[in-house]
């Protein structure tokens, strides 16, 4: 009887717990807020940078101004379902170090839990916690990143990320219904066999 007691209130407070941490789904970094209008926030934005990067028409991508602390970053808004609301958004931070970074995923761990996923590199110059939570209006993406490599391609120093996947996944598919993609034939290749895939 002792037994099933223990185990319907761990049970009780296991729920408790996730239910909570549901409830503290965080939306907000900054001051900007996912799921608002990106004119709440238009005079953080370099507004020229608007762009829709290549093959997704179903977002619009706008560069950050630097802020006290941040030095850069974008946000995400949608294009068609969601127009104009905020769906994900990167800074980055001032301080690009190490020792920051432990600070910054101390506080979120202490807040959020422990990640669900890891993502770094073997050579220990790419870190990347992943955080999944939920809330009343879908699953939130939180992401913490330092990197001290040499690839350009990478966003160096200290970030992070915030979105709602759900929501980018739906513009998708209302931009896909709303420009079904026109079967045009493809240029014919100008050499033969695999020389076509290679370079020369």
């Amino acid at each position: 009887m002792k037994k099933i007691i223990f185990m319907t209130l761990a049970a009780c407070m296991l729920f408790a717990s996730s239910a909570l941490a549901a409830q503290n789904a965080p939306e907000s970094v900054a001051g900007i807020t996912i799921g608002n209008n990106y004119s709440t926030v238009r005079s953080l934005l370099e507004t020229a940078s608007e762009t829709s990067p290549w093959q997704e028409e179903y977002i619009r991508r706008i560069g950050l101004k630097d802020m006290e602390g941040y030095k850069g970053g974008y946000i995400v808004v949608g294009n068609c379902k969601r127009k104009d609301i905020i769906l994900r958004m990167k800074l980055k931070y001032k301080d690009p170090s190490m020792s920051f970074f432990n600070k910054l995923y101390s506080k979120i761990e202490k807040r959020f839990g422990k990640p669900n996923d890891w993502r770094g590199n073997p050579f220990g110059t790419l870190k990347v916690w992943k955080w999944s939570l939920g809330d009343a209006d879908g699953n939130v993406s939180l992401i913490l990143q330092h990197f001290s490599g040499d690839d350009d391609s990478i966003t160096k120093g200290n970030s992070i990320r915030l979105s709602r996947p759900s929501w980018i996944e739906q513009e998708m598919e209302c931009w896909d219904k709303m420009h079904p993609p026109v079967n045009e034939k493809p240029i014919p290749a100008k050499m033969e066999g695999m020389k076509w895939f290679l370079p020369y």
